[in-house]
């Protein structure tokens, strides 16, 4: 057992609900309290025990969030979603909450994966590859089709493919948005978990993916020296500690990233199914233990997300 008691925030997610699995099955934890903004999840059944928290951008968020803590005697906190790790960010609460150690990568990579437009700020600056990108309020595309996305959030949701005559419609967006580069095939799509100890060793597992709704369904075990190389670099760029992810496609000229978040990815119960265990990895650092040693899986190695009904 690694902690007592863990506190997982966003039960009711796909994310929350792998890692609570894995926490438990692994035996890295006694007790799993779980928290969101609703009851109406499965959820709360991976949970020991299930409280309501208000929205990251309540006023008493924080202090919600610390009252459930204490009353059930947390050992560690692991905030889930974009939302709670910005406020926990803006807030200064990264390391801990009233004395209790919180788990999320450093403030300079968090930074780096809120905002999509900082994304491509920093691989620019740091010569590394990513598509053109553009404030949707402030300036043109530069090419056509292109993408507009929200400038912040996760996975494809509003994400729109736009044509040349389809520019006027969008006039209105403003700087919430970004235009982006289309990057071609659209069949080479690539989710990458990347993880950096203490200590400056970098681990990575790079899976081809099939999405559908903006999850993936499928991922495939790929190895890709070009890529390998630039998950590398950026864990470098970013100066990486802990656990984020990282989403590109394959173009002709080499891999582009248009994504990364910067937390546990939707794919972290495949990637710990086949030895890539960066969730259980942090818990230990989370306590200064040393972790286990890392073996890649076979290329080709070929998961599936399958749903499950509870009753």
């Amino acid at each position: 057992m690694i902690f007592d008691t863990l506190l997982i925030t966003g039960c009711g997610g796909d994310t929350a609900m792998a890692m609570g699995r894995i926490a438990k099955e692994s035996g890295a934890i006694r007790r799993l309290v779980g928290c969101d903004v609703h009851p109406h999840h499965a959820g709360k059944r991976v949970c020991d025990v299930f409280e309501l928290l208000p929205r990251a951008e309540d006023a008493g968020y924080v202090a919600a969030l610390s009252d459930v803590a204490r009353r059930h005697g947390a050992s560690v906190i692991v905030p889930t979603t974009d939302a709670e790790i910005r406020r926990l960010l803006n807030d200064g609460l990264l390391e801990t909450i009233d004395g209790c150690p919180v788990v999320a990568p450093n403030a300079v990579a968090i930074r780096a994966g809120l905002d999509k437009f900082e994304t491509n700020r920093v691989m620019v600056s740091n010569g590394l590859p990513a598509p053109w990108t553009r404030l949707a309020g402030r300036e043109k595309p530069e090419a056509f089709p292109c993408v507009l996305k929200p400038r912040y959030g996760r996975g494809g949701r509003g994400v729109v493919r736009v044509e040349a005559d389809d520019v006027e419609q969008y006039a209105a967006v403003g700087d919430t948005h970004i235009w982006q580069e289309l990057i071609l095939p659209e069949d080479q799509e690539y989710t990458c978990g990347l993880y950096r100890t203490a200590d400056g060793e970098t681990r990575t597992i790079t899976f081809r993916r099939w999405l559908q709704d903006g999850l993936t369904y499928a991922a495939e075990v790929a190895e890709i020296p070009a890529i390998d190389k630039l998950l590398v670099k950026i864990a470098e760029a970013v100066g990486l500690v802990g656990a984020i992810n990282v989403q590109l496609r394959l173009a002709e000229d080499g891999p582009k990233v248009f994504e990364i978040n910067p937390r546990f990815s939707s794919t972290v119960g495949f990637r710990h199914k086949v030895g890539f265990r960066d969730f259980i990895w942090s818990l230990f650092e989370r306590r200064n233990l040393k972790i286990e040693s890392y073996c890649p899986p076979a290329v080709g190695t070929t998961l599936y997300r399958m749903t499950i009904e509870v009753i």
